[in-house]
């Protein structure tokens, strides 16, 4: 059994974008049942979608270094070798494994190799992780959102709890916020919207917009997830039109 302690840094969204947030650098680093350090990895991802300037600037990443790099698909081909048979993926904080999991649905890739076994490191930490080097008398190693180097300074906090690799509490992917969570945003700005204009947004007119199609093709969602995304579009529908909600459905 080996326990991979992964990292990953993001390209970043606004906040009324439909684009995933998607993985711009993954590091990790792979230890042994003695918690010895054996191998690391360390990969930029060239992005699909428009670069934000903030996470460049807070990742420390240039442009040119991305745009040159290899795509998603690739990297991860990669490090799955890296991980090899027999693991576990241990993340300071679920939304990695989370952000791992839209990427691969967005690039076509099969999530089998990350949906067991996914421990989440924060649940037995308080603060992030320079504060909780700090009080545990750890300085950090590196550069701050450098993958790699924020992977070898959780793998220092997980060698002080080892019991954490014994934790069954898995990390359990939530099959509906990976394909609504990227259009919570945008349909509560659509029926905003409509309402500012005294209007009701119907379901079918919402699923006509451009962006919404945008988004059902960059998710590559299925028949039954677009069924996912009209069932929070008319969650959001109910708080905002109330009964008259029902009209929404064939409008």
């Amino acid at each position: 059994m080996h326990y991979i302690v992964i990292d990953l840094e993001f390209n970043g969204r606004q906040h009324y974008d439909i684009y995933p947030m998607e993985i711009i650098e993954i590091g990790a680093v792979k230890l042994n049942e003695q918690m010895e350090i054996i191998e690391t990895f360390q990969s930029f991802i060239r992005p699909k979608f428009p670069l934000n300037r903030f996470a460049l600037q807070f990742c420390g990443i240039t442009k040119e270094t991305l745009l040159k790099s290899k795509p998603f698909e690739a990297v991860i081909k990669k490090f799955k070798k890296f991980c090899g048979t027999d693991y576990k993926l241990i993340a300071w904080g679920a939304s990695d494994f989370f952000t791992l999991m839209v990427d691969c649905k967005v690039n076509h890739v099969h999530t089998e190799w990350i949906t067991t076994q996914l421990l989440d490191m924060t649940r037995h930490f308080d603060g992030g992780l320079q504060q909780a080097l700090e009080d545990h008398g750890l300085q950090f190693i590196g550069q701050s959102h450098s993958a790699l180097d924020d992977a070898l300074n959780a793998a220092l906090l997980l060698k002080l709890k080892l019991g954490i690799v014994s934790d069954i509490n898995y990390f359990t992917p939530d099959t509906v916020k990976i394909c609504t969570g990227g259009i919570k945003k945008w349909i509560l700005m659509s029926l905003d919207k409509a309402i500012e204009n005294d209007q009701m947004l119907s379901w079918d007119d919402f699923l006509k917009n451009r962006n919404t199609q945008k988004y059902i093709a960059i998710m590559n969602l299925a028949d039954h997830e677009i069924r996912m995304v009209q069932n929070l579009f008319m969650k959001f529908a109910h708080m905002k039109y109330g009964r008259k909600t029902k009209k929404l459905l064939y409008a």
